[in-house]
């Protein structure tokens, strides 16, 4: 389960990143700052569910690890 949750906090930051980028919002006006807010904000969620999740990573890395 923490898994699923990783791999979807993952593809989510991507694709907020993408939106981010090709996007960008003009800052001039009201609309374009609570766009850029909420982007920011379903970012930092993101980071946050990927660093409650860094045990899942160090896990993984243990499993493909080459024992001599």
């Amino acid at each position: 389960m923490r898994l699923l949750s990783l791999i979807f906090c993952v593809i989510t930051f991507t694709a907020t990143l993408f939106f981010l980028i090709s996007d960008f919002p003009d800052l001039s006006t009201f609309a374009g700052f609570i766009y850029f807010t909420m982007i920011i904000i379903l970012m930092l969620i993101c980071i946050t569910g990927i660093i409650l999740n860094r045990p899942v990573i160090s896990r993984i890395h243990n499993k493909f690890r080459i024992r001599l």
